[in-house]
């Protein structure tokens, strides 16, 4: 029977083909490639060349296969070259393909346009980088649009963003990839204004490059400019379908600033659209988990279609975070039922709401299961909520003992848990102590210093506590101004402490000096009575 499905030459197999068409897995991969051998059919160039790129290419990694099925090829062809060097520079042994490309030209065999991308994002270095772009040179390779944006990305990636540059302005046949791939660069590397400059210098912008700048923005938590962008995206191009991931870009700026309106727009745009995905979904539960309409989330949460790990922690933690804590519980509960097997930011989720609702002995059965039943090493992120459970709870020495027995440095944020649970709880000595320390640690950080000073004046040590603010002045460490947040037809608007910088100040005063006038009224009859 399958004898009379594999005969008469490669091209009369329908069923082989069809089934390398469908992209199998590697178990099948393998199955087919014994019958292809058994058959014959090996000796065609087509199938051989075909089973190479599934094996190079597939994402389990089964480059071993791909090596030996190479190996017997007695002419590979360009093609079968750039295949093994693609699959390499795509695996977890990438500077393998730089051995390959070597290999193939002291075979004879000249590289194409195909060959240096996968080559150059193989460079895990500066050095072999160099020495690649001088093989592009020497090739005639240098302005061809797939290799110059390859370059850019990977210079880049190794943080070498002048030769990034140089690499962009040698090249006068750019289009939007080559354009995208030096702001993104920018912007990866926090460059952001001048990631804006490449945008706006843009000849022509596509949905990938406004999504860029605004991932960017959003990367660098400049979350009012990826949403002031985003305004300009909408008013230009009303007609544009906005792909997920600058959704989501979108929406977890919204979520960091609390913008409301937009982010329901967007959650109307998508219902209007189409059911959304993992990504959207679990964007979705974020945002409205940290503006505080947890039941939205909860809403969202219910109506997705599948839920992955993803989803399900960023549940978990919403609920802990707005000190639903039974309900971030049973959530988890729902999740291990449902056998999604949780994750590291699954129990930090999980700690949070143990910590928001003063639950030690839960906490420290969760923290032990983690480590017992779930083989998840904790992180600094799980030591810093059960340092801050521990702490709220007022039992300040057992959280500095499990600072100090702690296998990676502690931060700054661990000890400033502990120095506000020793300033909640009373606890003065250790408080001087930790106080000291955390400034040792974070020199320029006016939190640090505010922290010592309270509990110096709490001590009533007044003359102690302005030596910390002096000191502080002293080191130039500057207190982060206070401001405040207001949405209003889908802008947010910040206030810094004493700014005039707002075209409508004068009404804005005279409207909270009314409020303010009404509040003492309203308190003053509620005192009558």
């Amino acid at each position: 029977m399958r004898r009379r499905f594999f005969s008469n030459g490669a091209f009369s197999h329908p069923p082989l083909l069809a089934m390398l068409e469908r992209w199998p897995s590697s178990q099948k991969l393998e199955q087919i490639h014994a019958h292809a051998i058994t058959l014959g059919l090996s000796r065609f160039t087509y199938i051989t060349s075909r089973i190479l790129a599934l094996y190079a290419l597939h994402n389990n990694g089964v480059m071993h296969h791909a090596h030996q099925l190479f190996d017997l090829i007695p002419q590979p062809t360009i093609f079968n070259w750039n295949t093994m060097i693609r699959g390499y520079s795509r695996s977890r042994e990438p500077e393998t393909a730089l051995r390959v490309y070597m290999d193939m030209k002291h075979r004879g065999v000249f590289p194409n346009m195909h060959t240096f991308p996968f080559v150059v994002k193989a460079c895990a270095c500066c050095l072999s980088l160099s020495q690649i772009h001088g093989q592009v040179f020497k090739f005639g390779f240098d302005l061809d649009v797939y290799v110059t944006c390859s370059l850019i990305k990977c210079y880049c990636d190794l943080g070498e963003l002048e030769l990034a540059c140089q690499v962009f302005e040698e090249n006068s046949n750019r289009n939007v990839v080559c354009w995208t791939s030096l702001l993104t660069g920018f912007c990866v590397n926090g460059l952001v204004d001048r990631g804006r400059d490449v945008f706006d210098r843009m000849p022509e912008r596509n949905e990938v490059a406004w999504s860029a700048m605004i991932a960017g923005y959003v990367q660098n938590k400049r979350y009012d400019e990826a949403i002031e962008l985003f305004h300009v995206l909408r008013k230009d191009h009303n007609c544009v379908k906005f792909s997920g991931s600058l959704l989501v870009s979108v929406l977890t700026a919204c979520a960091n600033l609390g913008a409301l309106e937009e982010g329901k727009w967007i959650h109307s745009y998508l219902d209007s659209k189409s059911e959304y995905g993992l990504e959207l979904g679990t964007a979705l539960i974020d945002f409205y988990a940290k503006c505080g309409l947890i039941e939205a989330a909860k809403e969202v949460f219910s109506k997705m279609l599948s839920r992955d790990v993803t989803a399900w922690s960023a549940m978990v933690m919403g609920l802990a975070v707005n000190g639903c804590c039974h309900s971030a519980f049973q959530v988890f509960s729902d999740m291990q039922r449902s056998r999604i097997r949780p994750n590291a930011v699954t129990f930090v989720g999980v700690l949070t709401a143990c910590s928001h609702g003063g639950l030690i002995d839960e906490g420290q059965a969760y923290f032990e299961d983690m480590q017992k039943v779930y083989r998840l090493s904790p992180t600094i992120e799980h030591y810093g909520c059960m340092v801050d459970l521990l702490s709220r709870a007022g039992k300040t020495l057992e959280a500095e003992k499990l600072i100090q027995s702690m296998p990676m440095e502690p931060d700054g944020a661990i000890w400033g848990s502990l120095l506000n649970g020793c300033l909640m709880h009373g606890h003065i000595e250790q408080g001087e102590r930790v106080g000291r320390h955390v400034i040792e640690l974070d020199p320029q950080h006016c939190g640090r210093y505010v922290g010592l000073a309270n509990v110096y004046a709490s001590m009533g040590r007044w003359e102690s506590a302005l030596m910390v603010r002096k000191t502080m002045k002293q080191r130039g460490v500057m207190s982060a101004p206070g401001w405040s947040l207001i949405e209003m037809h889908g802008i947010s608007y910040r206030f810094l402490v004493d700014d005039r910088r707002h075209p409508c100040h004068e009404e804005i005063c005279k409207m909270l000096s009314y409020l303010y006038s009404e509040m003492v009224y309203d308190q003053s009859e509620t005192d009558d009575l």
